[in-house]
């Protein structure tokens, strides 16, 4: 009667149940961190006070603000399904494209830039003390998982914007690269001041999409103003 019992047997408890709930567990825990790391990366990118917007925070409200988080949705879906695609965000002040390109960049990671900043970057790149080469700046810009140019037609150095827009745009076109261009500018206008060596290449990959409306911003400092103004408990 030499024969080896499994400790569940003797003590009659089925183990198979303790498992499958510390496997729950452990992979609930997985999924936390995971979020935390996200948010993490997300913040290293957004500007604070972004921190708490996100895709499901963006009012839509109008056709326009319909169809542009909807465009945001199938991005995402195809920036996690390794699909070549690029987003033009156009349309006038404050009426949310920051916030759903940065929504975007929370879902997926990658880089968020104003292009005043990477036209200085450029520069700087010039000096005998730069840390940087212009071309391991362009590397890096090119390279990243995905990138977001905010403010693009701003600055006052149109002619340095363009040379580096082209040069990041062409980049990332050889790459396959997810790239989000953001402008206050019309279609026409933005299409004319990227060039057309520029709009040629987004233009197997881009979707334009146009907001339209009052200012985002506004309609938000109203709400907060009546929020304010209203007694308590009311």
């Amino acid at each position: 009667m030499n024969e080896v019992r499994k400790l569940s047997d003797i003590l009659n408890i089925d183990f198979s149940q303790y498992s499958a709930e510390r496997d729950a567990e452990i992979a609930e825990m997985e999924r936390k961190q995971a979020e935390r790391e996200k948010i993490e990366r997300y913040k290293r990118q957004a500007p604070a006070r972004y921190w708490n917007e996100s895709i499901d925070t963006y009012k839509a409200e109008t056709e326009a603000q319909i169809k542009a988080k909807t465009a945001t949705y199938d991005f995402i879906n195809a920036v996690d399904c390794g699909v070549f695609c690029s987003l033009i965000f156009i349309g006038t002040v404050g009426t949310g494209k920051t916030h759903l390109a940065l929504s975007i960049i929370r879902e997926c990671g990658g880089m968020y830039r104003l292009s005043p900043n990477i036209v200085e970057e450029l520069r700087r790149a010039k000096s005998f003390t730069a840390k940087e080469s212009e071309a391991e700046i362009l590397e890096n810009y090119g390279n990243a998982r995905l990138l977001v140019i905010d403010e693009i037609g701003r600055g006052v150095a149109a002619a340095e914007e363009q040379y580096m827009l082209y040069q990041i745009i062409n980049e990332r076109y050889n790459r396959r690269k997810p790239t989000i261009l953001i402008s206050n500018q019309t279609k026409k206008d933005f299409l004319n001041y990227v060039g057309i060596a520029a709009a040629d290449r987004l233009t197997e990959s881009a979707q334009v999409v146009e907001f339209t409306g009052k200012s985002y911003r506004g309609e938000i400092r109203r709400e907060n103003a009546n929020s304010a103004a209203r007694p308590a408990g009311v």
